[in-house]
């Protein structure tokens, strides 16, 4: 099969084409600035390490929490891409420090393609802002704002609630 004759395959290599074009023009005009991603090496390692060896992970927001009352200090609510190959999969975790060392505590996997935390609250409902994809969106540009929610308690991370933005 040709990659090309694949619709959704043909979406997002425009996309990706049209970002890898338009952004390099962008990125010389005054006051353009591309978007940067936090950086801690000592998480990514960490989150490397629940993934295969040829994919990566790419930090996208991190706020640090007292969730976990068993562990001292405070914990490290992580929202970060998986990214593959030819794909990519957005993932939350919680982790704490044990004996210096930072251990993953829960790991969800979860919608949205453009998210970013927005709150973690000390009882353990996250907030995360989020765009997925609409009904007739292509794979490459989700349109749909949703406000997402998970409760963290006990070691498990789990859906809490959804909301679409007006």
């Amino acid at each position: 099969m040709n990659y090309f004759n694949d619709p959704s395959r043909l979406a997002v290599a425009f996309c990706c084409l049209t970002i890898g074009l338009v952004t390099p023009v962008l990125a010389k005009e005054p006051g353009f600035v591309l978007p940067a991603h936090p950086s801690d090496p000592a998480l990514e390692a960490v989150l490397q390490k629940q993934i295969e060896p040829e994919e990566g992970v790419q930090l996208q927001s991190i706020i640090t929490s007292d969730l976990e009352a068993s562990f001292p200090g405070e914990e490290r609510v992580v929202l970060w891409v998986l990214l593959g190959a030819s794909y990519w999969s957005s993932h939350l975790t919680v982790l704490a420090q044990k004996q210096g060392q930072w251990q993953p505590l829960s790991t969800l996997s979860m919608e949205g393609s453009e998210a970013t935390l927005d709150t973690v609250t000390p009882d353990g409902l996250i907030t995360v802002n989020a765009k997925t994809a609409g009904p007739n969106d292509p794979v490459c540009c989700p349109s749909q704002d949703k406000t997402l929610q998970y409760r963290y308690a006990k070691g498990q991370l789990v859906a809490a609630s959804t909301g679409t933005k007006p």
